[in-house]
């Protein structure tokens, strides 16, 4: 493919300019610099015990095999970032299978595991995912969600450009008609990228108020915790001295929220919404009231609502004062993805025909989509009969988080070759 004509076109020739002045700011012709880039970085997040994830390009990184390893000694964890910079989704099937199986073979011949994929410039499509089944990846991070926490009006006609340009590029789903939760593709788990990140606003809008693109960040953490959903920070290393005061106070702010944030690398993400997945509960009446046995993996919390209130405990058995199973019931026919949606969300859903036998019933879902999910939620949350149900993240916080950074290149000299396709 031609990097320069994809790059002028989604970028426009000015920004190339001023994108070019930056690459050369940013990186030295050896990994030194970017090193102590990433020791900020790592210091940062030390101060506040948290491991991020850094997607690492297999080439680059293939160059200089203990930056990768001093990395994981500090507690990175690293995931794929593809062969080379290059845009996977202009690539054929056959061609995104030999890039992936050359990506893969770089990071087991540098002894660097992985379970992890994100592509380069969040660019997919149904055949990178297909390549990702294939090779046995955990997760994916590549479905980008946008939140509305950037006012266009007031600003210039530069920026508002910008702005636009990198909302085309993205094709994020807004985050109001999304559940931004991890989920289920064909054997792997897709976890979702939040946008806007910092390559939008600073390098495509010209916003350098650190004190507003803080703000930005806040606002998005700060909905997730409301919803009870995933803020997948995305940050690149290569912009951490101008970021770092921004994450400081991000991260100063999730540790204090009470109940707590459950802040995690991608690999802890993706493997709770496996294990998760298997929590299962039996309910057996007995009289006026119904024996329950939790199974369920280790961090799982049950919510009990009874007598108006909910009251968490560990997964063990116990009785609930109800004649009414208390679950959620759908009818027969009704759609299995909707059926694992309500599971994710940490409901026990059963299938049953009478609608008096079950705290709620929900009857016949026809699908998962936003609108009928939540639904499903209000009416869920509307009934006053005693209900058991999983909390959705470990420990019973309320809401994750997930810090992370692409790590595209290390010198100036892999951004040359990025031109080059290599």
């Amino acid at each position: 493919m031609n990097v320069m004509k994809f790059v002028l076109g989604h970028r426009g020739p000015a920004n190339l300019v001023k994108r070019s002045v930056q690459i050369a700011t940013r990186f030295g012709p050896g990994p030194e610099r970017m090193g102590g880039r990433f020791e900020r970085f790592m210091d940062i997040l030390d101060e506040f015990a948290i491991r991020p994830t850094f997607p690492i390009t297999a080439l680059p990184m293939s160059r200089n095999p203990k930056f990768a390893r001093r990395l994981i000694d500090r507690g990175a964890e690293l995931a794929v970032h593809a062969w080379s910079h290059i845009d996977l989704s202009a690539l054929n099937l056959a061609d995104q299978r030999e890039h992936m199986g050359r990506a893969v073979q770089l990071f087991r011949e540098c002894s660097i595991p992985f379970t992890g994929f994100r592509a380069p410039y969040l660019h997919w499509n149904e055949d990178t995912m297909r390549v990702v089944g294939e090779f046995q990846f955990r997760y994916s991070s590549n479905q980008t969600v946008w939140w509305d926490v950037i006012d266009p009006a007031p600003l210039p006609a530069s920026a508002r450009e910008g702005l636009a340009r990198g909302q085309a590029f993205y094709r994020p789903l807004p985050a109001n008609e999304y559940r931004v939760l991890p989920f289920r593709r064909d054997g792997f788990i897709e976890i979702p990228v939040s946008l806007p990140d910092d390559e939008i606003p600073l390098d495509r809008m010209y916003l350098h108020d650190v004190e507003y693109l803080a703000g930005m960040w806040r606002r998005i953490f700060d909905l997730a915790y409301t919803r009870g959903e995933l803020f997948t920070l995305q940050l690149h290393p290569e912009r951490i001295d101008f970021f770092g005061d921004a994450l400081r106070g991000l991260l100063t702010h999730a540790r204090a929220c009470k109940p707590e944030v459950w802040i995690a690398t991608l690999d802890e993400v993706a493997r709770w919404w496996e294990e998760k997945a298997r929590n299962r509960a039996q309910f057996v009446r007995d009289g006026d009231h119904f024996n329950v046995e939790m199974q369920a993996c280790p961090g799982s919390v049950v919510i009990v609502r009874e007598g108006g209130g909910e009251r968490s405990m560990e997964p063990r058995s116990f009785t609930v004062e109800t004649t009414a199973r208390p679950c959620v019931s759908v009818a027969p026919g009704s759609s299995r993805e909707a059926i694992t949606v309500l599971a994710d969300l940490g409901y026990i859903v059963e299938t049953g025909e009478r609608s008096d036998g079950y705290a709620v019933h929900l009857g016949r879902v026809e699908n998962s989509s936003f609108a009928t999910i939540d639904a499903c939620r209000r009416v869920i949350d509307e009934s006053k009969k005693p209900l058991v149900r999983f909390g959705v993240w470990p420990n019973g916080c309320r809401s994750a988080f997930a810090v992370t950074g692409d790590i595209d290149a290390l010198t100036i000299w892999d951004f040359v070759q990025r031109f080059r396709g290599m």
